[in-house]
């Protein structure tokens, strides 16, 4: 947190988390109904970093970075029971996917969420023209 005395919202509390087997993504689930994907940076040292010379296993601490997060679910009413179902996410799994995919499932009271994880690479493309014409006197100087 950037300001200590900022109050934390009851919708940003971690309600779950989950590693992908390999460990090298981990999903956290809130309260809110967001999930919140991680990826594992650097490189796989870790891996070897299992034994110390007293036999004693040490632990290399792996940096996991923000990928992307999305809503997971949405608060809804049960007609049938009379019952207000809230957003939390109870738990989240990773799914074995076809040809390499990813896919994770989200719980709230009520629903199961199916969803595939691809990475997508957005293309940001600045031009310096205006779509009508030639460009103007400001973005030429810039």
């Amino acid at each position: 947190r950037e300001n200590p005395q900022e109050e934390v919202q009851e919708a940003d509390v971690i309600s779950t988390i989950e590693y992908d087997p390999e460990g090298e993504q981990l999903a956290s689930g809130d309260h809110g109904g967001r999930v919140v994907l991680f990826s594992r940076q650097g490189s796989d040292d870790g891996k070897a970093a299992n034994s110390s010379a007293a036999g004693q296993r040490q632990r290399h601490p792996y940096v996991y970075r923000y990928q992307t997060e999305f809503q997971s679910h949405e608060p809804e009413f049960d007609y049938l029971k009379s019952l207000d179902i809230e957003e939390k996410i109870n738990k989240i799994r990773w799914v074995p996917g076809h040809s390499g995919s990813r896919m994770l499932l989200s719980t709230n009271d009520k629903t199961i969420k199916l969803w595939k994880v691809y990475e997508h690479r957005a293309w940001h493309i600045a031009t310096s023209r205006p779509l009508g014409g030639s460009p103007t006197a400001a973005q030429s100087a810039a």
